[in-house]
């Protein structure tokens, strides 16, 4: 186990403790050559020289060790150049020998990072590929490169040879995902029940699941095995910390200080790890932040020349509150700076500091300009504090960036450090108070929350915003949350938590919340807003005078500076005067309204206490007191808007009067006939269900909008909606750019691309040129519409890196559409320069690729998209759908098995191995599949379609009709079911009903629905018919798309006037013409029937070389291997007649008699008498109305059997 433990140790870094182990047997090369390795990263170079002094002359491992020796010497502070010339000339003595083992030179460079050498040594190690060693080093190789499903492959064959061979468990478990790992994981603790490294492993597994129950579990069976283990203490500490338990987390915290110093202490990366994750999950907690300091210290000993380090000492430093150390390291670490972290980090200080001066915003501009790819966060949200472009855009990409960040990990501490629950907390804080910036602010704090449910700030936060919103369900979750698991004495939940009851109407619970405060914290008092509530609870129970005690000393109340907000001042006075006036106080309660007004007069909660006072009216049956008092607030109050709002609801709800509900919108319009308003009475005639008045009332908004076209356009859109298209158009047309745009939209959709065009007239280039194509494009004018993007690039000016992408793969398109391929395929690239990796355009190339036959070229650009992500589906399809264009049938079926193993729903590639399976003479194959599709969709037309092509190919063509039929009304199916079922029913009356449901999108379509109809014509036999479709199949030959269709057609049409000289001519034009599987099966029927001309004429290997052909691209073709027989028949050779009649006898499965009779016959003929009677007695099984068999073969085959 030396040699596992000290590699496990040396690959995590932890250098001591592989050194440590690796001690323990340094009789092992390649314990030795890792030891030495770790005691360079420790500078203790003369050590590791000393390790491998014993190797130098083992000629097994002499070249590793004398590598080893030299890399050693090249990391001295001081290199010895003559050491090195020595070991250099001994490495090429060592060299001459053949005796070495590879295995630990691989090691050596491995060890190094030189994978792709160590990768080139392990392959020529052909003899050994079995050994358990070189599979894991090859695991652990691609393992480093990130190529975990190669790397598992290598670990999986070492353990065929050793199961328990703790490299290749460990190996194993790695390679795999989070769930799988942990599935496997077990085994190798069962196996290894005393070692600490697999339960460190399922620790990590458990915490990547987030299974942080379990992995605490784990983590104290590791410390029972080794009580110092730092992975299993900092799990410990980093649970409590995340559940809010500072207190708890600071004896473990100083435990693991403590062990870091004496196992690790130059490890610097492990100490500032601790505290990068530690200090963005503990909510700036002092106690915690002041244990950090010690491994900040410990990290700066050894690692103060890191610029990294340097940064997140200052960012403790800043998050305590230290902001003068802070600027002083920051400072320091910006002269060295080029990412400008450092620079950010300062400007957040002097930020903190001084406020936004000149200074900081200077700063601020310079690092939105270095920051190109808008990714960091921490400028986003400087840029968000500055005002500095749209707050809220500003902040919601701040938020994806840090997901996008810690995505790329499982969930750990490089996953909490990437996404900085401590940063998030501060961009929800910067979000606007509205509704919208509620919910925003929700969907950022619930990604705190669920990550460290013990950040009680952001819990708080999160709940406030949820009650601001209505959705009280999940509130009450977040509070109880707080209450129950992390701070049974938090003042703040409580008091949010009557807040919320009291908002849902449940007094009983709002008062238990109160008293559950009190009773667990009984500074709860010292809170104004407690006392606000209880006086709330209170009225509600009736009480008023309690009522108006407990509101009365809310308002009193103010120690240490705790007082009501405005808001909360104004909901007081307002209950107060309400509670007088339920008394029939009426002086008190106007004196409460007089004192409200005194203290919040030229505040905007003043109209508050006024509203207040209406609803109190309204609920003691006081309407139209209550509507006087609303009538008062006045149109330039902020509140006025909420008053009328207010009064409508008293008009619909309380007096049913619908009129008077419309009226105090139409209050509204009159007094400030603004868009906002206007919609809001539109839509007030919408609910009491007048649309005519409400579409007049958005034509006014409209009008009124003069410069907002976005509203332009919204109203256009409900009149769209509302099916009032010139209307609409108006309205688009008053909106400016966007307007025209849409307008441009809607009239394509109306089938009117003239006004299309006309809409866009005065359109910029630059926003139109996509519409503008679209124009183009309807029309037919396809050249048109690429130069218009064309144009519209060069305009541009190739700045705008998205447009230039998005106008490139349009302009491919095109170009494809226009059979320029050359040209599209130029412009994919030139897309892929503007956004490399971009996976829908290689895909879109690769197809492309495949389509001009560039395999080479398609199969390349796949493998790198596997390489990437090995579960990309259009890439596998991609490179299964090359196997079968191959005819590497057996690879084929394999590819597309395994897609459909993964995904059996997945339709295109159920269809692909129905193809492939036909074509293999393997159909049966391909039944499994459908049947495991069925299972999960019956009724897809996806299923459909694939069950009617296997019937087809099965030769049961009624059942096949009725499948496709199943899948005719589908967009993606539709077409080319309705395409097959005209194949197999071609008789002209059903032909034409199925021609008719067509709907072709552009010519070529229409030029295919005109080659199906010139079939359609031949298969009536009539004279007339034939030369109507000989005209369009003479048309159709020009054409590159069906030029292999309409040749066949012609072939056919010719044959039919007994013109087979001319039919021949033309045939003779595909005897050599590529195959290829879009028109695989026209071009094969034109392959037969001249196969068959041929063979009438004589020429009969002309004929027998085109049938090779046609089996070599198609296992199943019955009439190629019976065209054979014939020719083997007129040879004489009367026995492969008979092979190739068998072979065509069993693809139309027995169903053609006069097959079997010529099969019999020629098992006659080559003297195979009891094969003959078999298939005598065969066919009359089948086919007893089939006599003449028996009379010329079996009763003359049956004497000379018995002869």
């Amino acid at each position: 186990m030396e040699y596992f433990n000290t590699h496990y140790y040396y690959r995590k870094r932890w250098f001591e403790t592989a050194a440590r182990e690796g001690s323990s047997n340094i009789s092992d090369p390649g314990v030795a050559m890792i030891r030495a390795f770790s005691l360079v990263f420790l500078d203790r170079v003369s050590e590791s020289l000393e390790t491998l002094k014993p190797f130098l002359s083992q000629q097994k491992c002499a070249v590793a060790a004398i590598r080893t020796s030299i890399y050693a010497h090249n990391h001295c502070h001081v290199v010895d150049r003559e050491a090195i010339s020595r070991l250099e000339a001994l490495l090429i003595e060592e060299s001459r020998h053949s005796n070495g083992d590879p295995f630990y030179e691989a090691l050596y460079h491995y060890l190094a990072n030189n994978y792709t050498m160590s990768l080139s040594i392990l392959d020529e190690i052909k003899s050994e590929q079995s050994l358990v060693r070189v599979q894991c080093l090859l695991g652990w190789i691609h393992l480093s490169l990130e190529k975990n499903k190669i790397a598992n492959r290598h670990f999986l064959t070492a353990l065929q040879q050793n199961k328990n061979n703790a490299e290749a468990l460990l190996g194993e478990v790695l390679s795999l995902s989070p769930t799988d790992g942990l599935n496997k994981v077990n085994s190798f603790v069962v196996k290894y029940p005393k070692g600490v490294i697999p339960l460190m492993e399922k620790m990590k597994l458990q915490l990547a699941n987030r299974q942080w129950d379990h992995a605490v579990d784990t983590s104290l069976r590791a410390l029972g095995i080794q009580a110092d283990n730092i992975v299993a203490l900092q799990l410990r500490a980093l649970k409590m910390v995340i559940d809010g338990k500072y207190e708890e987390s600071l004896p473990v915290l100083k435990k693991l200080h403590s062990e870091l110093e004496r196992q690790e202490p130059k490890a610097w990366w492990l100490f500032l790890k601790v505290v990068s994750v530690f200090s963005r999950c503990c909510g700036k907690n002092l106690l915690v932040l002041l244990e950090l300091d010690r491994f900040a210290k410990s990290a700066m000993r050894t690692g103060s020349h890191v610029l990294h380090v340097l940064i997140e000492v200052g960012h403790l430093h800043f998050l305590a509150g230290r902001l003068g150390e802070a600027e002083t390291i920051f400072k320091e670490a910006s002269k060295d700076d080029s990412a400008s972290a450092s620079l950010t980090h300062l400007s957040i200080v002097h930020l903190a500091l001084y406020g936004v001066t000149a200074e900081v915003r200077e700063q601020v501009e310079l690092l939105t300009e270095l920051d190109e790819k808008k990714e960091n966060s921490e400028v986003l949200l400087l840029r968000a504090k500055l005002s500095l472009g749209n707050t809220v855009e500003l902040l919601d990409k701040a938020v994806s960036t840090q997901q996008s960040k810690a995505s790329k990990h499982r969930f750990g501490t490089e996953y909490l450090i990437d996404l900085d629950p401590e940063l998030l907390m501060r961009i929800s804080q910067m979000y606007p108070n509205t509704t919208f910036g509620d919910k925003r602010r929700i969907r950022v704090l619930n990604l705190v929350v669920e990550t460290c449910p013990g950040l009680i700030d952001a819990s708080l936060d999160l709940a406030k915003a949820q009650i601001e919103i209505g959705d009280y369900s999940d509130a009450t979750n977040t509070l109880s949350n707080v209450i129950e698991n992390v701070d049974p004495t938090n003042p703040h939940a409580y008091l949010l938590s009557a807040t919320l009851h009291l908002q849902q109407g449940d007094f009983e619970l709002a008062s238990m919340k109160l008293e559950h405060g009190l009773s667990n914290n009984l500074k709860i008092r010292e809170y104004p807003q407690y006392h606000l509530l209880n006086g709330l609870v209170h009225k509600h129970k009736g009480n008023d005078i309690l009522c108006i005690n407990n509101i009365k000393q809310a308002i009193a109340h103010g120690p240490g500076g705790l007082k009501l907000t405005q808001k909360e001042l104004g909901t007081a006075f307002a209950e107060l005067s309400g509670a007088h006036m339920r008394l029939n106080e009426l002086k008190l309660a106007a004196q409460d309204l007089k004192e409200a007004n005194d203290l919040l007069k030229g505040t905007e909660h003043e109209s508050t206490v006024v509203i207040a006072k209406a609803q109190l009216c309204a609920l003691e049956g006081d309407v139209r007191r209550a509507l006087a008092l609303l009538s008062e607030i006045p149109k330039e109050n902020p509140n006025y808007i909420k008053a009328q709002m207010q009064k409508a609801d008293v008009y619909l709800n309380n007096l049913k009067d619908g009129h008077g509900y419309a009226n105090c919108y139409r209050k509204l319009v009159e007094n400030d006939p603004n868009p906002d308003n206007l919609v809001l009475l539109g839509d007030a005639y919408m609910l009491i269900q007048e649309p005519e008045l409400a579409v007049q009332t958005y034509e006014k908004a409209m009008l009124n909008s003069a410069g907002k076209t976005n509203l332009s356009c919204k109203f256009a859109r409900i009149l769209v909606r509302c099916h009032l298209y010139q209307k609409a158009i108006k309205y688009y047309k008053s909106s400016g750019d966007d307007g025209c745009l849409e307008l441009a939209e809607l009239q394509l959709k109306l089938n009117q691309p003239d006004k299309a065009e006309q809409a866009l007239a005065d359109v910029p280039l630059s926003k139109k040129a996509f519409i503008l194509a679209k124009v183009y494009e309807k029309v037919g004018d396809l050249n048109k519409a690429l130069n218009t993007l064309k144009d519209a690039q060069e305009e541009s000016g190739r700045t705008d890196l998205a447009m230039s992408t998005k106008l490139c793969q349009q302009m491919a398109v095109y170009a494809n559409l226009l059979k320029d391929h050359n040209a599209a395929i130029d412009y994919y690239k030139r897309a892929l320069h503007y956004s490399p990796g971009d996976s829908s355009i290689q895909i879109a190339l690769a197809k492309l690729y495949m389509e001009v036959n560039d395999w080479n070229s398609c199969e390349s650009l796949c493998k790198s998209l596997l390489a990437k992500d090995s579960t990309n589906e259009p890439a596998l399809l991609m490179v299964a759908d090359l196997a079968l264009r191959r005819v590497d049938f057996a690879t084929a079926m394999a590819h597309f098995s395994s897609l459909l193993a993964r995904r059996p729903d997945y339709w295109v590639a159920l269809a692909r191995l129905i193809e492939v399976a036909r074509r293999a003479a393997k159909l049966e194959l391909a039944l499994p599949y459908l049947t495991m599709a069925k299972s999960i969709d019956q009724n897809h037309p996806g299923l459909h379609y694939c069950t009617g092509l296997y019937n087809w190919y099965k030769g049961n063509f009624q059942l096949a009709v009725n499948c496709f039929s199943g899948a005719r009304g589908d967009p993606e199916w539709g077409s080319q079911a309705v395409h097959n079922m005209i194949e197999i029913c071609i008789d002209q009356t059903t032909a034409q009903k199925l021609l008719a449901e067509l709907k072709p999108k552009n010519q070529d379509e229409e030029n295919g629905i005109l080659l199906l109809t010139s079939f359609v014509r031949l298969a009536t036999k009539d004279r007339s018919e034939i030369e109507k479709a000989i005209i369009d199949f003479t048309t159709l030959t020009n054409n590159e798309t069906h030029r292999v269709g309409a040749t066949l057609g012609l072939g056919m049409g010719y044959i039919d006037q007994g013109q087979s000289a001319r039919a021949k001519a033309v045939l003779k034009r595909l005897a050599k013409y590529p195959w290829t599987l879009e028109e695989a099966d026209y071009l094969e029927r034109c392959w037969l029937i001249l196969a068959e001309l041929y063979i009438q004429a004589g020429s009969q290997q002309q004929a027998s070389d085109i049938l090779q052909r046609v089996i070599t691209h198609n296992l199943s073709s019955a009439r190629a291997y019976e065209l054979l027989g014939v020719i083997a028949e007129k040879e004489q050779n009367y026995l492969k007649a008979g092979q190739h009649f068998l072979q065509s006898w069993n693809l139309c499965r027995e169903k053609n008699p006069s097959l079997g009779y010529k099969l019999g016959y020629n098992q006659l003929k080559s003297k195979r008498y009891a094969d003959a009677i078999a298939t005598c007695q065969r066919v009359l099984a089948l086919h007893p109305d089939y006599p003449k068999i028996k009379k010329d073969i079996f009763d003359k085959a049956m004497p000379r059997l018995r002869s």
